[in-house]
This record gives structure tokens, sequence and C-alpha cells, in this order.
């Protein structure tokens, strides 16, 4: 198979590759290789470093319809909480949840559910992105506010026509075994001529419940349907687009919570862009404005059998923000100086009754509320940043980075609503923190990097960061309004002071990286449900989280063998206890063979035991598993690509150490996932 893009083949690329299921194909002429530079991979299209990988979302080797959090959940160094087939919440480091920041071709989304139903990878556009990015650790100011743990980016590219073709697009279909999962979608790009282009896209996934692997059902099944639509121009160096986008997940159970969710859908508009100039050290200026739009419902009722109170929960989040960056070129120095804005508004109410009372909890009725989780929360946050990069000599580089953010959260129903039979959450934060949210609470953050980096021979890099990094409270931490689950107004925001050192060698085949991380929190926000008798309460806490990466391959001749090891540790220093939700160790072992147009391969998957628990919100301990999978593909030309494998070959019963307590089953102790499970997934583009 001949692509466009050639293979520089590394160690390192075959390991990604290969740890995702990857197919790869045959090789074509590659250009001369440069110390370092990242590593493009052939159908995968990959790249790595020791902190960050980067991969197209076409021709990955993972199941159909599988969620945004589980495709994430694929590459070293991420990991994934399961509630059920959908919404799966990534961790990397330890972090998560606005620990980590999901950006979206220059947008933000904040899910609907304060039981996060609906993290931001679970509606991201990932069949439309050109690339996906995941940073492990806080690696750039330019991110936005927060992303101390991480940040994953989703980027586009406008599209390159032939010149005797102006239009052209892109297919796919498959479907897996195991819950009947089933997924179709396309693009299709036209050239409108003088720089003009229209972008349309469909996707569609439908999943019944799986079967974990001593057979028993897992209440996981979904409907999603997504579209986009962009107009966009590129010429003479001047880039504009305006993305139309919508997601809507229907029907979505859930065993790892008490309800599950009829609706959830998101709306995005993007207008994004850039203007490459020649204005002395001015060399571009880069803009986007956004605005997402979320309604979430969820209930007890609708899609399991009803029992007791019937409870709707209603949500809705909205944010709308901006970016704009100037970039800058003199000498040995890369610079960026950028302005950003985000404002996320959040509205939650719960209401409830006996059956004979479902008319007036689905028309909303004010004496239905029964708590105001989200009290019309607003967070907005305001920045600017620079970040410079200087060579230093030819083989040392120096990267510095400040930031500066302004937080103003107020909370616009603290006191109640009139009319509505909702206790008023200010009740609650009385009672739990002395304090009320009647007034707006307001941060000034300040947050920085510095990031040294050297060759010490051909191929192989040393580096050493150090950061400071600040996230503030999101709508749960600072305002949930209910009477078992109390946000805290006045929790400080976390302060974050890290430092990673590693090394990145790549030869002729063969590479290994390491990196360790030491991660020292002041002011961690805790989610305590040990210090208040069945209540959920927020408070600061000094925390630590410290980790080692590790990751090694080896190719030759259509062979090639890898392996990849992540190790989380999380203590929370003033209790003098484990912090919660942390990972196991683990890792993955690949083998595979390929030549001309196929590859199959296998892959053991594998983490030791957890027992370093937060006995309050982790499950219990977590017994440590192995799993293999199959995988292959074959390319029948350059156009038209055939993807297959099976999942947990064994039929293995396991449960990630992440994955919530099963509250829908209580014979079972967690969400168990997926046991065998075969797909098939053809990819065609004309």
């Amino acid at each position: 198979m001949t692509r466009d893009s050639t293979v520089r083949l590394s160690a390192t690329a075959v390991l990604l590759c290969s740890i995702s299921g990857q197919a790869l194909a045959q090789d074509t002429a590659a250009p001369e290789a440069t110390v370092l530079d990242p590593i493009l991979v052939q159908g995968a299209m990959s790249t790595a470093t020791g902190t960050s990988y980067s991969f197209s979302p076409r021709h990955q080797n993972h199941a159909p319809a599988m969620d945004g959090g589980g495709v994430l959940a694929t590459i070293p160094g991420v990991t994934a909480s399961r509630m059920g087939g959908h919404g799966l919440d990534i961790v990397i480091r330890g972090q998560q949840a606005n620990q980590l920041n999901i950006i979206d071709a220059g947008a933000l989304t904040y899910g609907g559910c304060p039981n996060r139903m609906d993290p931001p990878t679970s509606s991201a556009a990932f069949s439309r992105a050109d690339r996906v990015i995941v940073e492990r650790g806080y690696s750039s100011v330019t991110n936005g506010a927060g992303g101390t743990g991480g940040t994953v980016r989703l980027e586009r590219e406008a599209p390159v026509f032939d010149p005797a073709r102006r239009i052209s697009g892109d297919f796919s279909i498959g479907g897996t075994s195991n819950s009947g999962a089933f997924e179709a979608g396309g693009s299709i790009r036209t050239d409108l001529g003088n720089g003009f282009y229209l972008k349309g896209s469909a996707e569609y996934k439908t999943a019944d419940n799986y079967e974990d692997g001593a057979g028993n059902e897992v209440r996981s099944a979904y409907d999603q349907q997504s579209a986009g639509l962009t107009l966009g121009y590129k010429k003479d160096g001047l880039e504009l687009a305006f993305d139309i986008e919508n997601d809507k997940a229907e029907d979505v159970l859930f065993a790892g919570a008490g309800m599950d969710s009829p609706l959830s859908d998101t709306w995005v508009y993007r207008l994004r862009g850039g203007v490459d100039l020649d204005l002395g050290a001015l060399r571009r200026i880069e803009g986007t404005i956004y605005r997402s739009e979320v309604d979430h419902v969820m209930d007890n009722y609708s899609l399991r059998p009803a029992a007791g109170m019937l409870m709707r929960s209603p949500t809705t989040s909205d944010t709308t923000g901006a970016t704009l960056e100037a970039q800058f070129a003199f000498g040995a120095t890369k610079a960026k100086l950028g302005f950003d804005y985000q404002s996320n508004e959040r509205r939650a109410i719960g209401y409830g009754g006996m059956a004979g009372m479902l008319g007036m909890i689905e028309a909303s009725a004010p004496g239905m509320a029964r708590s105001l989780s989200w009290p019309d929360v607003t967070i907005a946050q305001t920045g600017i940043y620079g970040e410079a990069e200087t060579a230093l000599s030819d083989k040392t580089t120096l990267k510095l980075g400040a930031r500066y953010d302004h937080v103003r959260a107020t909370a616009g129903a603290a006191g109640g609503i009139a009319g509505y039979a909702a206790p008023a959450p200010n009740t609650f934060y009385t009672a739990q923190y002395g304090t009320t949210f009647d007034a707006p609470r307001s941060e000034d953050n300040l947050g920085g990097l510095i990031r040294l980096e050297h060759d010490l021979a051909p191929g192989t890099r040393v580096f050493a960061g150090l950061s400071r990094s600040v996230r503030t409270a999101d709508a749960n931490e600072r305002a949930m309004g209910r009477s078992n689950w109390v946000g805290n107004p006045d929790i400080a925001p976390e302060k974050h002071h890290q430092i990673d050192v590693g090394i990145e060698t790549q030869q002729d085949n063969w590479s290994f990286n390491a990196t360790a991380y030491v991660d020292r929190v002041d002011d961690y926000i805790l989610r305590d449900a040990f210090s208040v008798a069945g209540v959920t309460t927020y408070r600061n806490v000094s925390a630590q989280l410290s980790g080692v990466e590790l990751s090694g391959s080896w190719a030759k001749n259509g062979f090639e063998v890898a392996g990849d090891l992540t190790y989380t540790r999380g203590q929370n220093r003033t209790d003098d206890r484990a912090l919660a939700q942390i990972p196991a160790l683990q890792g993955r072992i690949t083998a595979s063979y390929g030549r001309d147009a196929w590859r199959a391969g296998a892959r053991l998957n594998w983490a030791a035991e957890q027992d370093r628990i937060d006995p309050s919100r982790d499950a219990g301990v977590t017994p440590g598993y192995g799993t293999l999978d199959l995988f292959g593909s074959y390319a029948f030309n350059d156009r038209v690509m055939l993807l297959a494998g099976v999942n947990n070959v064994t039929d293995k019963l396991y449960s990630d150490h992440l994955s919530r307590a099963n509250v829908f089953d209580t014979t079972l102790t967690r969400i168990n996932e997926p046991g065998r499970t075969a797909y098939l997934k053809l990819e065609a583009r004309f």
C-alpha cells in the first residue's frame, strides 16, 4: 500500500503503532532522518515523544463504535473509568475531569452531567479530526487554564484537493460480535474554487449491552449520531473555517449509576482561522471563537424498571470562549503571545415524586423540584500567556512559559429559585462550611514552566522540566447543591508543582523511552466521602502524584516487538492515605509481523493488583489481570483497507481499577470489561 506520507521507521513508532493495534503498510522511500524529529507512521500516522503521543484517527485497529474515551485508553499512559459502554472518562498521570483539557479544534465543551455520564471525550469529533495529540503532564502554557494532568487536542487542517478532482471523501463501516455494536460514517469534501471548500460528515454508532467474561450482561447499550458541516477558505497564507456540529446520544444505559440517560444533545459553533505574516518578527496570528451548548437528561425510570421514587434531572452546560495568539520568530527563538477566555454556565435541577406524579415530573413542574445540583453556576476564566523556545546550541533547546488567569465564579440560584420546592443550596453550604454563595468568588492564578532538552548523541535526547500550573474548582467542587453532595464555595484552586525527567533513544531498529515525574500539589481539591457520614464534601489537602513511564521496541524484516509500562502513585499527604481512583501498574506487550499490504499480531494487556485505595470512593482492591488480543489488517489497494481482530481472546473476567461500582447488579463489585469480542471494519476513500 502506498500513501502520500512516508514512514520514518523507528522503534518508538513501532511501539506506538503496535500497542494500539494499528496497521502498518508497505513503506515507500523515506526522507533522510533528522534526530528525534516526530516519527510519522504510514497508515496509523503516529508520532511520539517522551511526554506526548499523536495519531490520526483513521486506520486505527480497534473495535468499531468505540467511545472517544475508549479510543484514548488504547494508547500508553491513558486509562479510563467505565460506567457503561459510553462516556468512558480518561485519566492521565492520576488526574481526571477538568484536571485534563480536552480541546476540539480550539473549542472546549463541558458535559451536562454532574456524575460525568457525558465527559467531553464522549462527544468530541474524533472522526472529523486530522490529528489527535495527547500530552501527558503540563507541557505548554498555550493550552488554556488548568490542564494540570495533561491535554488532549483534536486538530483539523484544510483539505488538499487534486486539481483534476473537486470532490473527495471517505467512508467506513464495521461491527462487533459482543454487544452487536455497529458503526458507519463518512465525510465528503468539495472544492468550491478560489480557495473555498465545503466539508460535510456524519457518523452513526449503536450498541446493545455487552457480556463480560463470565457471561453476565452489563448495562452498556447506547445510540449515538453526529454530523458536522464546515465552510472554509485557504489561500495565500489566509485560513478561515466556520463549523457547525451536532452530537446526540440517546438511550444510554449505565450499570455504574443510579440513572440512565435518555438524551444528551451537544451543539458546537466555531469560527477559527489564521494568517501568515512577514512583519519583522511577527510571522502568524491565529484565533478561535466558539460556543458549545449541551442539553442532558437523566432519569431512573424510562430505561430501567421503576422502583420507589421516580427521579429526573434535565441539565444544561453552555460554554463561550475565544483565543487569540501571535507567533514570532527571531534569531534562534520562536515565541507565542496569547489571550484566551472561557465562560461555562451550568444548571441542573432534580425533580422527583411517586409514580402517580410522572406527568408533573416530566413537565419539570416547580413543585416537583427536589434539588438544585448546579444552581446556575458560571465559571469564567480570562488568561494571558507567553511561551518561547530557544536553540541554545545545535544540541540544546530551552523552553520558557508563563501564564496568568483571572477566575470569577458565581451561583445565581444559590439562594433558591422562587416557586421551586427544592431547598436552597446555601442551606447546605452553611451547614458544611459556614458560608453562602451569594457573592462572587474570584482568583488570580499564576503558572509557568521551564524545560531543557539536550541531544547526548545522534538519536538520544535527555530532557528535564519544571512547572507550576493552577486549576480552579469545577461546578461540582465549588457549588454542588444537594443534601448528600455539597460543593465548597470557598475552595482554593489547586497548585501543581511538577518536575519530570527522561530520556528518548531512537536507533535504526530499536528504541527505549523513560520518563519519571513528581507532582507536589498544594490545595489539592479532595472529594471527601469519609469525613462527614453520608455526605460528600470538598476540602483542600496537600497531595503528591508521582510515577514512571517506560517503553521500548525492536523491529526487523517485518517483525516488531514492543512494550510499555506505566506506574502512578497518589498520596493524600494531609490525611496520610491513598488518593482515590489511581490506576494500577499496567502495560502492554505486542508482537506482530507484516509484509506488503498485510500485517497481523497479538497483544498482551496486563495490570497488577491495586491495593492502595481510598475505601470511601474506590470500589475495593482490584485483582491483577492479563488479556490477549489478536489483530490484523489488509490493504486491497491505496484506497481500501480491511481491519479485524479479537479482543480478550480467552474471555477473561476482569475489571479496571478505575471502573465504577456496579450499582445495578450488586452481586458484582464493579463494572467488568467486555468478554471475548470479534470485530471487522472496512475503510475506503475516494
